[in-house]
């Protein structure tokens, strides 16, 4: 061994020559600077501490937040192995948590979700941002559920470390509602096209109108330009009609909140369609209301009507025409037996009392009786008249009526007959008609006017017959129709207005009473 290697540092035995030379003021800065070393990791250590129970305090908070959050979370690996769940999403699988924990998740999906569900992952893995998925999962006891799930992939350093963070909510009610919507809707649509039928929406306050499909085809608006406003809704009705809907409407959106109305359209030049809207007020929101309703074409319903109308008044027509034409007969049969019986019999008294008289020569003691013989005659003969006037037939219908007013004519009561020639030129039966009507307002006259004139009035324009009866009566006191029901005169003379397709106009004044009967005859001209 060097005995220089033994030798102590400093010159002394012992001393390493390597070791610093410190004196005590160094070593007590060390000291110092050791200590406060110390307290510098004891600050730390205490930060430390610190830091580790605000993030256990956070963690257990956020815990309980991802455990009680309405969706099902779930964790999975990038094989789609299942690495946490949170309560909701163990409670929507309705399996334990111990068997969902480190089981691949697509075993929970449907065999026919299975391509959407690979799909769904892989656009997490290369897409950006979160991705969304309505996926069928089979849960145990063959229970199917829908859910939407959405999710977003957060991979590390290592190309292989995916996780797949997603959300799983259960839309299955929606789903089911839904398709009962869908199928619902589809068989409106199937009934709304099947029935000619279509829906509308009217917005008061926007002034809108929204019409569905059904709604432009029947109203024709489909291949030309609507506006989608009442005031266009409006124009597109019949011109004779846009009064009634715009009052109509008026009167919903003011207050009516229903709406009921027909109206016409022009289909074509001249094609009319009718149409009926149905709808009421609904509320779409707490302070917003609208109208809607439906839209039909009651055009096929509307011909069937008069159609029905048509016959039911042809039958009606023939019925009160067959009535008349047999009482026109009765009349004719009671007027022959008057005329050729009844007369001809007081005839043959009247004959065989001169007769007495001329042998006894008695000449007052018949007086009487020969003064009621002829008012007997003279009454038979007038009634014989009134039922069948032979003048009418024979002459005409202006002197038929002329001869009427002339034999009912008094000192009491003054009747004037104003008669156009073409007159004769109508149908023999139109003629008897309108020789009845005159004939039963004039008896009206005499016995409940108690007028000292009357006037008639028979004339033609525009290929209508104008009948005019006035007198200076008292008026009619009560309603026309009250009096059609009471009195069979009246009756008749409607019953024959209405054969005539006509109308009748009663004018009640102070001066009297003037009846006007509007007859449309178009083989009429003057």
């Amino acid at each position: 061994m060097n005995k220089n290697s033994q030798r102590p540092a400093g010159g002394k035995q012992g001393s390493d020559p390597a070791a610093p030379h410190l004196n005590s003021d160094e070593i007590n800065i060390l000291l110092n600077e050791l200590q406060v070393y110390q307290l510098e990791l004891e600050m730390q250590n205490d930060e430390l501490k610190a830091s580790y129970a605000t993030l256990d305090q956070e963690r257990a908070k956020f815990v309980g937040l991802y455990d009680l959050a309405p969706v099902g979370y779930f964790i999975l690996d990038y094989l789609g192995v299942v690495e946490e769940a949170n309560q909701n999403g163990v409670d929507l699988l309705n399996i334990s948590k111990q068997t969902i924990i480190r089981r691949r998740f697509q075993s929970f999906i449907a065999p026919h979700s299975w391509q959407d569900f690979y799909n769904f992952l892989h656009r997490m893995q290369y897409g950006d941002g979160k991705q969304s998925a309505e996926i069928k999962l089979m849960l145990p006891h063959d229970q199917i559920i829908y859910t939407r799930m959405e999710g977003i992939a957060i991979s590390s350093m290592m190309a292989s470390d995916i996780k797949y963070y997603i959300t799983l909510i259960d839309i299955t009610e929606s789903r089911n509602a839904q398709k009962i919507l869908t199928e619902t809707k589809e068989r409106l649509e199937m009934t709304l096209k099947a029935s000619a039928t279509g829906t509308w929406t009217i917005d008061s306050d926007a002034n809108t109108v929204f019409l569905d499909t059904h709604s432009c085809n029947i109203l024709g608006v489909s291949g030309r330009k609507f506006e989608g406003t009442v005031k266009g809704l409006i124009e597109i009705i019949h011109p004779e009609d846009q009064l009634q809907v715009r009052q109509h409407l008026v009167s919903a959106l003011n207050g009516q909140k229903e709406i009921d109305l027909e109206f016409r359209i022009l289909a074509g030049a001249d094609q009319v369609k009718y149409i009926a809207a149905k709808g009421h007020e609904i509320r779409v929101q707490d302070d917003k209301t609208c109208f809607a309703g439906i839209l039909m074409d009651i055009t096929d319903r509307k011909k069937m009507e008069e159609e029905a109308e048509m016959l039911k008044n042809g039958q009606q027509k023939l019925i009160l025409s067959a009535t008349l034409t047999a009482q026109e007969k009765e009349r004719n049969a009671i007027s022959r037996a008057l005329h050729d019986s009844v007369c001809q019999l007081l005839y043959g008294i009247r004959l065989n009392l001169e007769s007495v008289q001329r042998t006894h020569q008695l000449k007052g003691e018949f007086k009487n009786v020969n003064e009621l013989l002829d008012q007997a005659i003279k009454e038979t003969r007038q009634l014989s008249y009134e039922l069948t006037p032979s003048v009418l037939k024979d002459f005409g219908f202006v002197a038929g009526v002329k001869e009427m007013a002339q034999r009912t004519s008094s000192p009491d009561f003054q009747i004037d007959a104003y008669i156009d020639i073409y007159a004769d030129s109508l149908d023999p039966e139109v003629q008897l008609y309108i020789f009845r009507m005159i004939q039963e307002m004039i008896s009206n006259c005499i016995k409940h006017a108690h007028a000292s004139r009357a006037e008639i009035k028979v004339s033609f324009a525009a290929k209508q017959v104008i009948i005019k009866v006035s007198d200076n009566g008292i008026g009619l006191h009560t309603d026309p129709e009250d009096a059609s029901k009471n009195g069979s005169g009246l009756s008749g003379i409607r019953n024959r207005v209405y054969l005539l397709n006509g109308k009748i106009k009663f004018n009640n004044t102070k001066k009297g009473l003037t009846v006007t009967i509007t007859l449309n005859l178009p083989e009429i001209t003057a």
